[in-house]
């Protein structure tokens, strides 16, 4: 004990003999503060800026692309079949989410026929009774033998957990609501849809259930199902309100990945990300926020400064005018090229049979002698036109050349043999030696002449005009058909309108009102087969008021084939009996192919400027912004 008392006493005094100097505090690390990571935007310049964002006003293309990421899509089309985004799945037979169901029917009670269209039932209709669903086993009603029909049920499920963008749940009612709207007749929408509906409703807050009329057969139950509009926040205005209501122009709740913040008249949109998104669990939308930037259409003399601070250069901006001015200063500018092949076809139109020959054809007095009656005159004609080098030295390769109504990529092309009509001047004077065009004079330099026949006189010759649109790209075009058309002796005379006056209503239009030889026109071609808008009873004529049966007069060839118009109407009442449609669809495009209404010159190109380091899929859907990301660093 005594030895460590000395110890501590030491020790003690020690330290009393020394100076004492306090150790220096340890610091306490203060964390960085984090530097805010900016949110990340896309610019995406449009051509037109949107009229409306209403879903049943907005129809141009850029009122479309804005809608698309505001509302998204119930529907995914990316494959030649839709697949759901917003619901469960899509309706079918196969697995009794969508099933027929027997109905009894009466004369004067509203059905479909077998071709689809929505009829009061009477003697003489043709119809699908119960468990009938092909001409096979169709029926011509006689107007009293008591007849079932079937209706068609579809249940469309919803997502569990969709939210419209101002929190509240997006619920079936919300599609049995755009559904009232869309049947309302102040609401500017095709009728047809809703015309084949006995009944839309809400079963519960995830389904809606859609009930055909009598006689439905047909594949496309995904067409019926209703485009959900928010009744919380618009239930209070009527039908007709809502086409100028600036909640629902211009500024809708949406359940899509972006939300408007604002929209400054004449410039542009902001837009954000929807918080509520139902896809934001994918990282979806990929950028913070969203520019829509109004440019204006570009036209042949465009330039790259005239897309200055544009990350996309949305196809509403581009035509293919503008598209061969910019394509050659692409390489090394920052912009690539993303294009498909549109729906939009370039053809020449043969005015077969002109108006006058209405009232009876007399080729010695008024009436043009009758040119183009003979098929063989339409073939040679195709021959004599170098359709590729159309494509190549025009359109800059951009477009290939056409060789059906339908765009090469169609499914209902596939395996169908049809002529290619290559440029080929010395057989296509052989086709007119055949039919009658031979150079009588022995003067190469003038126009071909008939030899004569009943329904050409002898010395008729073959000089033709040709309509094309007031373009520069019209202009061009039909300059070089008419050029073409020279080397094999027929005289062309180009005369170019304005589209006010070359689509001018019938009867004094020249187009609609079948007052023309040849004209070279732009048309979208739809979906589908859709082969009444080449049967006889749609040219338009004064006897139909000009309309023509049911499209609207679409057949100004005035092309009319028997045979085609038979094939036409088997088509047309193929019900669910898909071989009938499919072998239907075949002689009809290869009819159409040989007997040449019109020549299909291309498809254009319809296309989008990408900027470098802005990526997406390979098999991304035209609009599908949400997806649009910024290269990795590895991407194209």
């Amino acid at each position: 004990m005594k030895k460590t008392a000395i110890i501590l006493i030491a020790a003690v005094a020690l330290g009393a003999c020394q100076v004492f100097t306090p150790a220096p505090p340890t610091a306490t690390p203060i964390p960085p503060t984090a530097t805010p990571v900016p949110p990340t935007e896309l610019t995406v310049c449009l051509g037109t800026e949107p009229e409306s964002l209403y879903p049943y006003r907005g129809v141009s293309r850029a009122a479309q692309v804005v809608m698309q990421v505001i509302f998204d899509v119930p529907l995914d089309w990316r494959s030649a079949e839709p697949s759901a985004v917003i619901l469960e799945k899509i309706p079918n037979l196969a697995d009794s989410s969508a099933y027929f169901s027997p109905v009894g029917v009466s004369a004067g009670d509203v059905v479909l026929n077998t071709a689809g269209e929505v009829i009061s039932l009477q003697s003489g209709v043709q119809v699908f009774p119960t468990g009938c669903t092909s001409p096979d086993c169709a029926v011509t009603w006689d107007g009293s033998t008591p007849v079932q029909m079937d209706q068609l049920t579809a249940n469309f499920q919803l997502k569990p957990g969709l939210v419209w963008s101002d929190g509240l749940p997006l619920k079936a009612s919300d599609s049995e609501y755009a559904f009232t709207l869309a049947s309302d007749p102040a609401t500017p929408t095709s009728k047809l849809a809703v015309d084949k509906t006995a009944a839309y409703r809400a079963v519960d807050d995830l389904n809606v259930q859609w009930v055909s009329k009598p006689g439905f057969a047909a594949d496309d139950i995904a067409d019926y199902f209703w485009l959900p509009l928010p009744e919380h926040a618009w239930g209070a205005t009527s039908a007709a309100d809502l086409l100028t209501a600036d909640a629902a122009n211009r500024s809708p709740v949406g359940w899509g990945p972006y939300m408007l913040e604002t929209w400054t008249a004449g410039q542009g949109m902001r837009l954000v990300k929807n918080p509520s998104y139902f896809r934001a669990g994918e990282g979806l939308p990929f950028f913070d926020i969203l520019n829509f930037k109004f440019i204006g259409r570009l036209d042949g003399t465009a330039a790259l400064d005239a897309i200055a601070g544009c990350d996309l250069v949305d196809a509403s901006a581009l035509n293919v005018e503008s598209l061969t001015a910019l394509q050659p200063g692409l390489e090394g500018s920052g912009y690539r090229l993303v294009s498909h092949e549109s729906r939009q076809l370039e053809l020449l139109a043969f005015g077969i049979t002109p108006a006058s020959y209405d009232d009876n054809y007399y080729p010695h007095g008024v009436d043009r002698p009758d040119i183009f009656g003979d098929a063989r005159t339409r073939q040679a004609i195709a021959a004599c036109i170098d359709r590729q080098g159309i494509a190549d030295n025009l359109l800059d390769g951009l477009a290939g050349v056409a060789n059906s109504w339908l765009p090469a990529s169609d499914a209902l092309l596939a395996g169908v043999a049809l002529a290619q009509y290559p440029y080929d001047p010395n057989g296509a004077s052989a086709l007119l030696d055949e039919a009658g065009w031979r150079d009588l004079d022995q003067n190469p330099a003038t126009a071909r002449a008939h030899g004569g026949n009943v329904r050409v006189p002898f010395g008729t010759p073959l000089e033709l005009s040709l309509l094309a649109g007031a373009s520069a790209l019209q202009g061009e075009i039909a300059n070089k058909i008419a050029s073409d058309l020279n080397t094999c002796g027929i005289q062309v005379n180009v005369t170019q309108l304005p589209a006010n006056e070359l689509f001018k209503a019938a009867p004094d239009g020249p187009v609609f009102g079948r007052q023309f030889d040849m004209a070279l026109l732009p048309v979208e071609v739809g979906s589908g087969m859709r082969c009444d808008l080449f049967t006889t009873a749609e040219i338009p004529t004064a006897a139909n008021m000009w309309i023509g049966s049911q499209t609207g007069g679409a057949n100004y060839f005035g092309y009319s084939n028997p045979a085609y118009d038979s094939e036409c109407a088997r088509l047309k009442n193929a019900g669910l009996d898909s071989g009938i449609y499919s072998q239907s669809s075949t002689v009809l495009l290869q009819t159409l192919n040989a007997d040449l209404p019109f020549i299909p010159l291309f498809h254009f190109p319809q296309g989008s400027l990408v900027r470098d380091g802005i990526c997406m899929p390979e098999d991304l859907q035209d609009g599908q912004i949400e997806a649009f990301k910024l290269c990795s660093g590895t991407e194209s």
